[in-house]
């Protein structure tokens, strides 16, 4: 369900059967809100299974297109899922079921003409979350939907001396380059300047980092959005956190945006961002 709603998918989890109806009318007119819906269907019981049966042998009649996918899994899988959740089965019943197995058994009986119907059924039982992901964008491609989610990347500048920022996924150092904090004329200034800039890409170093840099980005980010990474934080440290770290950490936003053809946009698989953590 993380997954859809990355894609753009309006969705409502755990939705009592008998609310499905209600809900489809109200989502065909309420306009484009409700254009990409996923809903997971609550099927606590043998009576709100029967509701849906005769919704699904109508669903070609519906507005739109309706597709119905079902998850499914080894008994001992999903026995061993539950052990490491801890979270009780919620069709086990004392009265009829001396295990969970028992339990799974008359669900997965139960749940067989849903299953029948369904337009993709994945058995899960050898997938990480990230295959799963990665066959569930599979089949929306397949549907011809658009997927919305892009990766989100943000450059953050820092200062080695107050410590480095334990949230990034990425950090790289800077201070191979010259320092303008010993230049009487810049040390008060900051990377955002204009005349600090200049000087951190006088040196030939700086926009070879920049252009290797933005290269390897560009290897590793269709492949961190491939595992399902939904945010990159990319740590570009120098000494003090004021001037080289926050020029190159602003050089790479540009030229990742210009790279991927604009900083938001439909046609942009990324959102960059840049902040500088120590500028104050």
């Amino acid at each position: 369900m993380h997954l859809l709603s990355d894609t753009g998918y309006y969705v409502v989890d755990n939705l009592p059967v008998p609310l499905l109806p209600n809900f489809l009318a109200f989502s065909a007119g309420a306009g484009a809100r409700f254009r990409k819906t996923a809903l997971l269907l609550d099927i606590d019981s043998a009576e709100a299974q029967q509701l849906l049966m005769p919704l699904l042998a109508t669903r070609s009649r519906a507005a739109g297109k309706v597709e119905l996918i079902f998850l499914d899994a080894d008994t001992a899988v999903v026995v061993r899922r539950y052990s490491e959740t801890r979270r009780p089965h919620p069709a086990f019943d004392p009265d009829q079921d001396d295990s969970i197995q028992d339990a799974i058994f008359r669900e997965r009986e139960r749940l067989q003409p849903v299953k029948e119907q369904a337009d993709l059924v994945l058995d899960t039982s050898d997938f990480t979350v990230h295959e799963l992901k990665r066959r569930l964008r599979e089949f929306l491609g397949s549907l011809g939907v658009q997927n919305s989610y892009a990766l989100r990347v943000n450059f953050l500048s820092f200062g080695f001396k107050h410590g480095v920022p334990i949230d990034c996924d990425l950090v790289v150092d800077v201070r191979f380059l010259t320092n303008p904090h010993f230049v009487d004329s810049l040390r008060s200034l900051t990377g955002k300047d204009e005349q600090v800039r200049e000087y951190v890409f006088r040196s030939p170093d700086a926009g070879e980092f920049v252009n290797r840099y933005k290269e390897l980005l560009m290897f590793l980010l269709p492949r961190y959005q491939l595992e399902g990474k939904a945010y990159v934080n990319i740590g570009i440290g120098c000494t003090g956190g004021q001037h080289r770290s926050v020029a190159i950490a602003e050089a790479l936003s540009e030229a990742l945006i210009t790279e991927a053809g604009g900083a938001a946009t439909d046609q942009s698989n990324y959102l960059v961002s840049v902040h500088h953590r120590d500028l104050e």
